[in-house]
């Protein structure tokens, strides 16, 4: 349990700020597309999100849940290069983290199932933030794909807690979700 708690302050701490939309980086560079997901606490925590349900699912969703996420990233990220704009994009991520963190508490399969298919639209806000910030003088698909797995990675690792904790450390990743979301809103 002792591993868990420090994995998951370790990851929070790697995140030093709500704020991820920043726009600045310091390196433009494969680096720096691996390490945006762990910059903001509102990516961090949706990705983990997201593969923590798929692992409550089993099955075929371990897989699915975080490819049909990291699909309407892409699309979102697509949306934003074409120029589409979108509008109140860092309060509907604010709220995915709402939404993902009541998703993980719910128990029953079927609904948590066609739960997580419905707040996955918001997937497209959080790669069309992304895309927003890939820095003007780096290549955007090898920025792009290398924060794209790293986000796999996220949500993999996300699926590992998910199968090895139970409903109490269930309770306490929603309550940071939530929490997260809440202040996060109240900044925007």
């Amino acid at each position: 349990m002792r591993i868990k708690n420090g994995l998951i302050a370790t990851l929070c701490l790697v995140s030093p700020s709500l704020y991820a939309h920043t726009g600045g980086h310091i390196e433009h560079s494969l680096m720096s597309g691996l390490l945006h997901p762990l910059t903001g606490i509102d990516h961090l925590l949706v990705l983990m999100a997201v593969g923590w349900i798929a692992a409550k699912q089993g099955g075929k969703a371990v897989l699915t849940f975080p490819a049909i996420f990291l699909a309407l990233m892409a699309s979102g990220a697509l949306f934003n290069v074409y120029a589409v704009q979108i509008p109140f994009v860092e309060a509907f991520i604010a709220l995915s983290l709402v939404a993902f963190g009541l998703l993980v508490t719910i128990s029953q399969k079927q609904r948590a199932k066609i739960l997580f298919l419905g707040v996955s639209f918001f997937a497209v806000f959080h790669g069309y933030a992304h895309a927003a910030e890939i820095p003007a003088d780096s290549s955007a698909l090898m920025y792009f794909s290398s924060l794209m797995l790293m986000s796999l990675v996220i949500c993999l690792a996300g699926g590992v807690l998910g199968l090895s904790t139970g409903k109490r450390m269930n309770y306490l990743f929603s309550l940071a979700c939530l929490s997260s979301g809440l202040y996060y809103l109240a900044a925007v």
